[in-house]
């Protein structure tokens, strides 16, 4: 007599749930991989935002950048600048420095750094002597090194330092 064989064994049934369970498995892991890399790169977009954010600040403040008020990791703090309390140059520097301080502590993970260093090649002149609080004065001709340092573990054990590094003329 021959037997009618229709349908699937549950056997069959078995190891295709298994092999398609491994395939979701790969696509997790894909996945998991693709999230991490994507906030890597925002925080390396972040980063460079925020390096250039202050060499645009160092841009405004010429006569600071010369002084080396600068110079040194940014850090939070309580100076305020504003029309009713006008900064000369330094205080200028110091507020900027702040305010970065503040913006790479919102933009990053904790524990992230901001630092400036700059070499200066020559001494400064004031192009005019004028009274007041801002004076002319010729482009900085040194160069700054302007830095965002951060750890990308992302959760893990192991530190996984990263920095995003500009080297400027301001």
């Amino acid at each position: 007599m021959k037997k009618n064989n229709e349908g699937f064994t549950l056997i069959e049934i078995l190891v295709s749930i298994v092999v398609f369970s491994f395939g979701l498995l790969g696509v997790a892991g894909l996945m998991t991989i693709s999230v991490r890399n994507n906030n890597n790169g925002y925080l390396r977009s972040q980063a460079n935002f925020l390096a250039e954010n202050m060499v645009d600040r160092m841009r405004a403040n010429p006569i600071a950048i010369w002084e080396g008020a600068y110079d040194g990791d940014a850090a939070p703090g309580g100076q305020a600048c504003t029309l009713n309390s006008p900064c000369n140059y330094g205080a200028l520097a110091l507020y900027d420095m702040q305010q970065w301080a503040e913006s790479i502590a919102v933009a990053m993970p904790p524990g992230a750094i901001g630092n400036i260093a700059c070499d200066d090649s020559g001494n400064y002149s004031l192009i005019s002597a004028e009274s007041g609080t801002w004076q002319a004065v010729r482009p900085y001709d040194g160069i700054c090194t302007v830095s965002v340092t951060w750890d990308e573990s992302n959760g893990g054990q192991d530190p996984n330092p990263q920095s995003v590094v500009l080297v400027v003329q301001p």
